[in-house]
């Protein structure tokens, strides 16, 4: 099949964002059809995990807000930053060379 527009194809990466809203929100709405108060639990079970997560990256020492924040990006499937001392080593230019 050809593509006759320059428009981006829409691709199942793409659409990942996409899915995982409709699955957030559509599992409270499928529990809360089934029975009002399933729903509502579940609802308040997914804000708890979202709040906890949030208030730990902000909030929390410094080995728990990392973690968090590496929890956050596995979620949004984004790859982990490069380490400090290798960001530092790449910035000054000296990398594999020992110093005296």
């Amino acid at each position: 099949m050809r593509k006759t527009d320059d428009s981006p194809a829409v691709t199942p990466r793409s659409l990942r964002p996409v899915v995982a809203t409709l699955a957030a929100a559509g599992v409270p709405v499928a529990g809360g059809a089934l029975h009002p108060i399933l729903g509502e639990i579940v609802l308040l079970v997914e804000l708890v995990v979202v709040l906890t997560l949030v208030g730990t990256a902000l909030f929390g020492s410094l080995d728990l807000s990392e973690r968090a924040f590496r929890l956050l990006r596995w979620i949004g499937n984004r790859p982990e930053p490069p380490a400090p001392e290798q960001a530092a080593r790449g910035a000054s230019g000296d990398a594999g060379q020992p110093t005296s």
